[in-house]
């Protein structure tokens, strides 16, 4: 017979919980490889599964204070797991459109007419979203991204503090991304001068 003792998820619940560092090992051998397996059939990626599990375990001994013993944790685990694969995909369909887009830049001026095209679209889409906005609201964001201003410096010029300057920056990149929706990615490369007309 093994030495080798079998605890149950609720007891290792109530250790973990507690901060019993073995208890969170022993959890981690039971189920992080059906964590890996389960990441990795959605993102067909080793390192961002491996990097999944991870994460995920630093979050759940993070957050070992709130773990409710009376419900399963390895559904809470599990749980965890979903949000942040599902954020992974997200930014692997930005990163794809952003390589898309990237390909498309490279393409020679004179071979590519629609992108002048486009790049007078979104501008004139952008004048119209800007003029919706608040005065300050604007001022703020064109400062920001326009003309290259820090944070600190749009606070001490305009006399407001920089919580309120994020604010408005959050706000406006926002409504704008929300507006631009797809387009929002050539908008960031044109502010950031990589996108030439």
């Amino acid at each position: 017979m093994s030495g080798k003792t079998i605890h149950t998820d609720e007891w290792l619940a109530e250790k973990i919980r507690g901060g019993d560092e073995n208890a969170f090992r022993s959890f981690y051998v039971k189920h992080g490889a059906n964590l890996y397996h389960f990441a990795f059939d959605y993102l067909k990626s080793e390192y961002e599964a491996e990097e999944i599990v991870q994460n995920v375990f630093i979050r759940l001994w993070e957050k070992r204070e709130e773990i409710d013993v009376e419900k399963s944790l390895k559904s809470y685990l599990f749980r965890i797991a979903v949000n942040m694969i599902f954020n992974q995909m997200k930014h692997q369909v930005v990163r794809k459109k952003y390589e898309s887009y990237v390909s498309f830049l490279d393409q020679p001026l004179s071979d590519s007419p629609e992108k002048k095209v486009q790049y007078a679209e979104i501008m004139a889409s952008l004048d119209n979203l800007l003029a919706i906005l608040p005065e300050q609201q604007r001022k703020i964001f064109m400062m920001s991204r326009h003309d290259g201003f820090s944070n600190q410096e749009i606070a001490e010029k305009l006399e407001i503090s920089i919580r309120t300057v994020e604010n408005q920056i959050y706000r406006a990149s926002k409504f704008i991304k929300e507006n631009l929706k797809e387009d929002y990615i050539i908008l960031v490369l044109i502010l950031a001068g990589v996108y030439i007309q």
